[in-house]
């Protein structure tokens, strides 16, 4: 394991959520990481403040390909462009990857289900399944981002 997956797993298994831990992971590898990065990823994490929609991994990598890419192009018309394209790319990679891109469909329950979740929390399928999400979302960022900085 390199260094920035071993340092998004320690945030991941600490006191941040998996947005927070790709979110500041990649901005921290690439010089750019800012106080307030966390606390702006805060309610992604679990799908969207827990729902199981788009995975908080997906959200704190596009998060994290925003303000990369903002950082390559001073005018906002050139930065949208080249945010979508990269973001392109790194949802197509993730989804091939997993075959999902949202919370429920990658962990295989209904995160709205109070019984669901918490049987999911039981048998360890968040702690099972999360970390490789939050590994390969940093991983597929920084590929993407390994040239430009």
């Amino acid at each position: 394991m390199n260094n920035p997956e071993k340092r998004a797993l320690e945030y991941f298994n600490g006191d941040y959520n998996c947005t927070q831990a790709v979110l500041r992971t990649v901005l921290e590898e690439k010089g750019f990481f800012f106080e307030e990065a966390p606390a702006i990823a805060a309610a992604f994490g679990g799908g969207i403040i827990g729902r199981g929609e788009v995975c908080g991994a997906v959200s704190g990598a596009l998060m994290a390909i925003g303000v990369l890419s903002s950082k390559l192009f001073n005018n906002i018309t050139e930065q949208k462009k080249v945010i979508r394209e990269y973001s392109e790319i790194f949802y197509n990679k993730f989804e091939n990857i997993f075959g999902h891109n949202t919370c429920n469909g990658l962990i295989g329950i209904d995160r709205n289900d109070p019984l669901a979740k918490q049987k999911a929390t039981d048998a360890g399928i968040y702690k099972e399944k999360c970390p490789k999400f939050v590994i390969q979302a940093t991983n597929i960022v920084l590929e993407i981002f390994k040239d430009k900085f």
